[in-house]
């Protein structure tokens, strides 16, 4: 097939994204330059994709920084840093990511009721920093948007950013942050009568506090999983965790073990860790 009959058009779309950016519309121009980034990656044109997908992070900066809605510029950062990465830019993907940060300081403090959708952005920033390494700020973006989202009445919402926010802190090692997370994830989740989820995350708060020696609060989260599980019929394998978090926090390891011994290889690595350091734990209960 005669490739030329393709050029004319995308020559077409160039110039309009350049003429975009010259009179200053930077938003039509990273749509544009978006598109031609898109088309030369369906193309297998690696070096253009990069290239225009530098050019449209590049004007996504621009109405960023334009901007004095900090949470409309936080997602629109967000559309420039993922086209830096894509791009190859690293260094200003880092710049981006760092107006990200500043702009959600700014804004933390602020008692304004926010909408899902702005709650949604916080997420989908907590994601990035959370997917790159960055822990501790990850972990702080998904508590502050699980606070306005619980304040806000989405608890469905909430559950899942304290859940993502308990991950955060079990990863960098702080259990008492986790344990707390995992159980306002599971005080959401029921609420809104997620009764799986909830028993889930009791349960991880809960063998997070036998690690901690905190067997009373164990017991009770692990009690509270075993009536969500009773109350909305809860698949067998959670409730033979919920009955071994209770069964450690009272002391009694063999009973636990035996039937961990035939669940554990249904179990995700991390947390079949974090239910062996429940264990080592429990066992060295004075």
């Amino acid at each position: 097939m005669d490739e030329s009959i393709y050029r004319e058009p995308v020559r077409i779309l160039e110039d309009l994204a350049k003429e975009a950016f010259k009179r200053g519309d930077y938003e039509d121009a990273a749509r544009l330059f978006r598109h031609l980034s898109v088309h030369f990656g369906v193309s297998g044109d690696k070096f253009n994709q990069r290239r225009f997908a530098a050019k449209a992070g590049e004007c996504y900066m621009r109405v960023a920084e334009r901007l004095d809605d900090s949470i409309k510029a936080i997602a629109i950062y967000l559309k420039a840093l993922r086209s830096f990465i894509e791009g190859g830019e690293n260094d200003t993907a880092n710049l981006c990511s760092s107006k990200i940060w500043e702009r959600f300081i700014s804004i933390r403090d602020c008692e304004t009721e926010l909408s899902g959708e702005s709650i949604n952005v916080f997420r989908a920033v907590g994601d990035y920093f959370a997917d790159n390494g960055d822990l501790e700020k990850a972990n702080i973006i998904y508590r502050d948007a699980a606070e306005k989202a619980f304040k806000s009445g989405r608890l469905l919402l909430a559950g899942r950013l304290y859940r993502s926010a308990g991950d955060c802190s079990l990863k960098s090692g702080n259990l008492e942050e986790a344990a707390s997370s995992y159980t306002k994830a599971a005080d959401a989740f029921s609420l809104c009568q997620e009764y799986f989820e909830a028993a889930w995350s009791y349960c991880e708060a809960g063998f997070i506090l036998i690690c901690l020696g905190r067997f009373k609060e164990a017991s009770d989260v692990s009690e509270m999983a075993e009536e969500l599980c009773l109350k909305d019929q809860v698949e067998f394998f959670l409730k033979d965790l919920s009955h071994i978090c209770k069964l450690l926090s009272q002391g009694l390891i063999d009973e636990a073990r035996k039937i961990w011994n035939k669940i554990k290889v249904k179990v995700r690595e991390e947390y079949a860790q974090l239910i062996e350091s429940s264990f080592q734990s429990a066992g060295m209960r004075g």
